[in-house]
Parts: C-alpha cells; structure tokens; sequence
C-alpha cells in the first residue's frame, strides 16, 4: 500500500543529518515517492503523497517558500525537505509556524549531504516496503484459498512476524454506493490507509475484487470497535460498509473468518449499514452458506414466485407491504404507521396476499416468507 514518513525517515538524522523542524503531526502521512521540485510554481504532475525535496536554486531570499509550501499542502505532497546552503540559507519562522499549525513536516538537509544519496535510499526503501506488502498479500491469498498449499505461504507470515497460534480477525471493507474503494483510499490522502493499518501487533492490508481485507492479529473485539469509531469519527463511516469476522485462534483459521468477514461486509451492503459483525448478521449466516445460488432462487420461487409475479403484472407493491408486515411481527397498526396507511388498507392487501399464496399465514408460513423475502435480498445484491 505505501510506507509512511516516520517508517521513511527513520535514522534519517544518524544517517544523513536530516531534521525535522516543523510538523511532527503528520508523520504518519504517506509516501509513494521522492521528487526534486525548484520551481516556484508546483507541478500538477504531482500525484500526492510525494515526499519533496527542494535546494531553492534559482530563487533568491526566502519570501518564495511560503506559498510553496502552500501549494505542496494543497496537492497533498507528503512533506518538504530543504537543502540549507547558499540558495537558502535558513529556515523563515514564518515557515516554521505555517508548518506546524497544518501539521506538514519540515526538514532540513545540510548542503553537504548529496542528495542522490538519500533519494537513492529513500526510493529503494519505497520500492522493497511495497515488494513486502505485495509479498505478504499474496501469502494471505494462497493462505485462504489455497490452504493446503502451506509450504508457498508459510515463510513470508512467519517473517513478517503473523505467528501460527496466535488469534487473529479479519475485516472486509467497500465503499459505499458502488464507488471504487481502492479509489476512496487515494482520494483522503491515505487517511483510512493509516487508521486501519494503526495496529500495536502485525496487520496485514490488500486488495480483493475492488474489497480492501484488513487482517489483524491478537487484536481484541473492543480493539476493532474502537478502529470502527475511528472510521466513524474521521467521518468515513457513510462512504463504507464493514465487515467483521469472529475471532480465529490459528493462522489456519484466517480462511474462515475470511469467508465470514464477507459474509458480514454482503449484510452490511444489503443493510445498509456501515459496518456489521459476522456474530450479528442472524439468519443471513444460513443463506450465506448457502454455495449453490440455484437452491436460493428455487425457494424464493416457490415461497413468493406468486406475489412478485402479480406485482409485476398489477404494478402492486405487495411484496413490500409483506416484508414491512413481517419484520413488524404482524402488526397491522405497527406496519400501517411505517407503511403511512390506514389500517384498513394493510387488511386489504394482505387478504389479497393470502388468497395468492393460498395460505393462512401460520408461524411456519411466516418464518419461510422471511427466508425468502431475505434470500431474495441476496439475489438482487448479486
């Protein structure tokens, strides 16, 4: 995914005498890469997230680097490292203060260190941390659909530190609304990037079908609520659905709680909702288990073929009135409020409903009308 500043310049200053004299706030920024900017004006061409360098060549006194930085801040670069020596010869306090208040990091790099040296570096760095994350993806992915293929996912969990007793849960994430999620991780700068990899043990993130899987290890439930309120709270919650399996005791266990992270994040979707846990999605845990779609559409044919077909036909809006009906528990009074009717409306239609499902809406009648009307919400999700 990308490495963060911190990680980046980590024995920056032992190595290199890079300071940082501005910004310590936003450490956790992401970078995706290094770049040399001189001119005044920032180049569109920058993506984001860049962490940049500049000598202020070219440029004379220092009034220059204020709306600069403004401009880096604006196209979201990752922080600013300037090259003290005869084109800029210290840091304005105005700069200093101006960094500080946005939490943009600053640096400061003697003229003396090359910095080919240090992009170099810094590059490679980049480059090996994403051939880990993509290393690491694919043994999670042989990991849970492949798992008795051990001997091509063992090594790389082990080196990245996932232990094979230890617990572990998985989170499947979407954007809401149809939107493309990996797109939504770009376009905050990485903001929920770094709120769901902030983890005290190993986390892993990768990409599946346009799904973001987050798999956490000996994290505690009360952990990932607290992760889920940090979503909330940054104000992702509306731009996603969440998925939260149980709690597995084993590497082993990372497929299962795999399948019922999906399961969970399909719930949410269907719902509504912004995220869901795997232990609260009640009927759906039986229909979801359900591999053979076929058998879903058969019951749902059988149990309601009838009213979607007079809807269709009629333009009614029957199986509605039926679904509101019964997640009400039969209520009429309780289903007319919901439904903004007069009672004698919902009497009306679900007479009709009986006489076309020929039946007396007894418990069991119920109880496989809300089957159906949920497997129907499945097959319409897919």
């Amino acid at each position: 995914m990308a490495i963060t500043l911190a990680q980046l310049c980590r024995n920056a200053e032992k190595s290199y005498e890079m300071k940082l004299v501005a910004g310590r706030n936003g450490m956790d920024n992401t970078v995706r890469w290094v770049h040399m900017v001189e001119d005044s004006e920032v180049p569109d061409f920058l993506h984001g997230n860049e962490l940049v360098f500049t000598t202020g060549i070219g440029h004379t006194g220092s009034d220059w680097l204020i709306p600069f930085v403004k401009s880096l801040k604006e196209h979201h670069a990752a922080g600013l490292v300037i090259n003290l020596g005869p084109h800029i010869e210290s840091i304005p306090a105005r700069l200093t203060v101006f960094c500080e208040d946005n939490d943009f990091p600053l640096f400061t790099l003697p003229w003396q260190v090359k910095i080919i040296d240090i992009t170099y570096n810094f590059c490679r760095r980049i480059i090996d941390n994403e051939e880990a994350e993509t290393s690491l993806a694919e043994a999670f992915r042989n990991l849970i659909f492949t798992p008795e293929r051990r001997e091509t996912y063992a090594a790389a969990l082990e080196r990245s530190g996932f232990r094979e007793n230890a617990s572990y849960i998985v989170l499947a994430v979407s954007a809401a609304q149809g939107k493309s999620t990996s797109g939504l991780l770009k376009s905050n700068d990485y903001a929920l990037w770094r709120i769901f990899k902030h983890s005290r043990t190993p986390a892993a993130m990768f990409f599946q079908e346009d799904r973001l899987i987050v798999i956490r290890q000996s994290a505690s439930v009360e952990e990932i609520k607290r992760l889920v309120a940090d979503i909330s709270n940054a104000e992702f919650g509306s731009l996603l659905n969440i998925g939260v399996s149980d709690t597995g005791e084993s590497l082993a266990a990372v497929t299962v709680c795999y399948k019922q992270a999906i399961s969970a994040l399909k719930a949410a979707q269907i719902k509504g909702a912004d995220c869901i846990f795997y232990r609260n999605i009640g009927v759906y845990k039986l229909l979801f288990g359900v591999e053979n779609i076929s058998i879903l559409s058969d019951f749902t044919e059988t149990v309601l073929g009838n009213v979607i077909r007079y809807d269709s036909m009629n333009g009614t809006d029957f199986e509605d009135t039926l679904k509101v009906y019964l997640e009400c528990s039969g209520s009429v009074q309780l289903t007319a409020e919901k439904l903004g009717v007069h009672r004698n409306t919902v009497n009306y239609k679900m007479k009709i409903i009986r006489e076309i499902l020929n039946i007396e809406m007894n418990e069991e009648e119920r109880m496989n009308i809300l089957l159906a009307l949920r497997a129907r919400e499945i097959l319409n999700s897919k």
